[in-house]
């Protein structure tokens, strides 16, 4: 996988055998990146003409950016300019003020909240050295409300907030994750920005997964379903400081 970013803009992206060039045009519409932009692969300038040529290889890290000398220097020259033909416009004071019409909103942009039916829906018994199915019917276990008129998308992360007190009982454990519109629930979103994935596996191996949804509606956050396998169960008990018992975690960010 390679990672790829312009200006705040990052994904991480099945590029390796691709060059440059291709990976500069595949991302083009998504990420706006301008044929100007500059490309630097692990940190070292890729020259343009070099672009159709270099070939990305699984971890590289490649950035695209666009040179800002001539916009601090047009801005430069304009001041200049104002500087020197002041004396020529009407009369007034060598400073001034103004104030720009910026509102605060008394929320923020987006709120989360743990789903306490869905969660009270989900139970399951844990026995030594077994295999076991999480049935949930697609319980909602958080509530993604973003603010009105927030004009932007949302990215939900759910983490494992204790997979260290998993790990002593569980040798796997995973969860499918999804997104729903809570007045379409049984159409699952996609949460790939565009690509068509509807679900993410949230499991020990895999400890957080990101849902990058477009629009502002409401979200549910969902367990989709899931399964375990567990250690054999020790002579003396589960180990100190274990739990059966998967504690997430959810943040909702600007994306």
């Amino acid at each position: 996988m390679v990672e790829i970013k312009f200006r705040d803009q990052l994904e991480v992206a099945d590029l390796a055998g691709k060059t440059v060039s291709e990976a500069r045009e595949q991302f083009h519409d998504e990420f706006g990146i301008p044929q100007k932009a500059s490309a630097k692969l692990n940190g070292e300038t890729v020259k343009g003409s070099a672009e159709v040529d270099t070939v990305l290889a699984d971890d590289d890290k490649l950035t695209f950016a666009v040179s800002r000398h001539v916009g601090l220097y047009l801005v430069g020259a304009a001041m200049l300019a104002l500087a020197v033909t002041g004396s020529v416009f009407a009369f007034g004071f060598i400073n001034a003020t103004a104030t720009l019409s910026g509102t605060a909103v008394n929320a923020n942009f987006a709120d989360v909240t743990a789903n306490a039916t869905g969660i009270g829906s989900l139970s399951w018994n844990v026995y030594g050295f077994y295999k076991g199915s999480i049935t949930s019917s697609n319980a909602t276990i958080f509530n993604v409300r973003p603010a009105a008129g927030y004009p932007g998308d949302i990215e939900t992360t759910i983490t494992l907030g204790n997979a260290d007190q998993l790990a002593r009982i569980y040798k796997v454990f995973a969860l499918q994750i999804q997104a729903v519109d809570p007045a379409a629930p049984n159409t699952p979103l996609d949460i790939s920005a565009g690509n068509g994935q509807t679900w993410a596996i949230l499991s020990l191996d895999n400890g957080s997964v990101s849902l990058f949804t477009a629009g502002t509606d409401n979200l549910s956050i969902q367990v989709k379903s899931g399964f375990y396998i567990s250690h054999a169960y020790p002579a003396t008990g589960w180990p100190s400081g274990s739990s059966a018992s998967p504690q997430l975690f959810a943040e909702v960010s600007q994306r």
